[in-house]
């Protein structure tokens, strides 16, 4: 079987670059390059807070602790990026989803993506989970979109080393029995961000024909 290395898909928001990695005629790992971030303001307003806070079940200590700022960040879509104190609290964390989606109203939003760099996994950057109850989905597995708007957040605000093409592991999922773990790749040129690739790796499912 021969597979071609890479196909465009189209999106609600436009048409993206899908590159598919094969292995003995197997696809064994997929990645979408997405759009340049963009850093839409900060949310760091004792009133923003507490809405966060309270929207998630923490308390306001468990993110203003932290030192690190609550964001607006796209990579196609907009998401909150809410960093957490520890793993604990972000385990701990109880999802009021009419709250939820009032704040995302409010900043323009469809989710709140929470976490901390306290990790399940040696090899991962950050352990995250992701609320969207505004489009359905009170708490998704693995989340590409935000994945990359994370991995920006982070190359941004110089929490993690940062080179010419800097790879970052998101883990997510576990709370719901259901770990993902998302390799984001941010290319960077002259201190701006250049390039924004998600993926990871996959199985074949299922397989069919298309007839023109």
């Amino acid at each position: 079987m021969c597979w071609p290395t890479r196909l465009m898909q189209e999106c609600n928001i436009g048409l993206f670059p899908v590159e598919l990695h094969a292995r003995e005629g197997q696809v064994t790992h997929v990645v979408m390059t997405q759009p340049k971030p963009l850093f839409l303001g900060s949310l760091d307003e004792p009133e923003d807070l507490f809405d966060i806070a309270k929207a998630l079940g923490l308390s306001i200590h468990q993110i203003a602790d932290t030192k690190k700022p609550v964001m607006v960040v796209s990579t196609g879509l907009p998401v909150v990026i809410v960093p957490v104190r520890t793993l604990t609290a972000v385990r701990s964390i109880v999802p009021d989803a009419a709250a939820i989606v009032e704040v995302c109203e409010r900043v323009g939003t469809n989710g709140i993506m929470v976490f901390t760099t306290m990790t399940v996994e040696d090899h991962s950057t950050v352990h995250t989970r992701m609320f969207a109850p505004a489009i359905g989905i009170l708490e998704d597995p693995a989340t590409g979109s935000a994945s990359g708007a994370m991995g920006a957040y982070l190359v941004h605000n110089g929490l993690v080393e940062v080179g010419p093409m800097t790879e970052l592991i998101v883990e997510q999922g576990y709370e719901i029995g259901r770990p993902a773990r998302i390799l984001v790749q941010i290319e960077s040129d002259d201190d701006a961000i250049q390039e924004v690739k998600v993926g990871g790796q996959c199985v074949m499912v299922v397989e069919g024909k298309l007839k023109f």
